[in-house]
């Protein structure tokens, strides 16, 4: 973990650079698309550039992120592992690209798939985090960074 990284811990860790990078993506003129790209790779470990490579991308987004910020200062009922930024953000980025009525699905075969996967344990904490991302997704795609 680097120096920045440390200094970088939890929900107010998070909420500080995500606030740097709305700063940055506004002074830059950066595009919204470009801006949730961005947040999507550092907080999400989501690589469209590996999307030709599934298994590659598949393992990427169930591991580390490049920025990691720890679970203090969240919400209890919205942590279920040591990384809820990255769950809560993946979630911002699928609602930002699909509608409701889409992304919803999405977030819940994720889980289904999770919940196979990690031995038959079911995390609401998740739904709840990713309903709250997919919505504010929406949210970035109307308004901006």
């Amino acid at each position: 973990m680097t120096n920045h990284q440390e200094s970088l811990r939890g929900f107010p860790g998070f909420l500080q650079d995500v606030n740097q990078h709305v700063d940055r993506a506004i002074a830059q003129g950066m595009s919204t698309r470009s801006f949730v790209l961005q947040i999507a790779e550092r907080y999400s470990y989501i690589r469209l550039a590996d999307l030709y490579r599934p298994l590659r991308f598949l393992r990427q987004l169930s591991g580390q992120p490049p920025v990691c910020f720890g679970a203090s200062g969240f919400r209890r009922d919205l942590v279920d592992d040591q990384e809820p930024a990255r769950h809560y953000t993946a979630f911002v980025f699928v609602g930002y690209w699909l509608p409701t009525l889409l992304a919803t699905p999405i977030l819940w075969a994720w889980e289904i798939l999770g919940f196979v996967r990690y031995g038959w344990q079911w995390s609401q904490p998740d739904i709840r985090s990713g309903t709250i991302g997919i919505r504010h997704g929406r949210c970035v795609r109307k308004q901006g960074p």
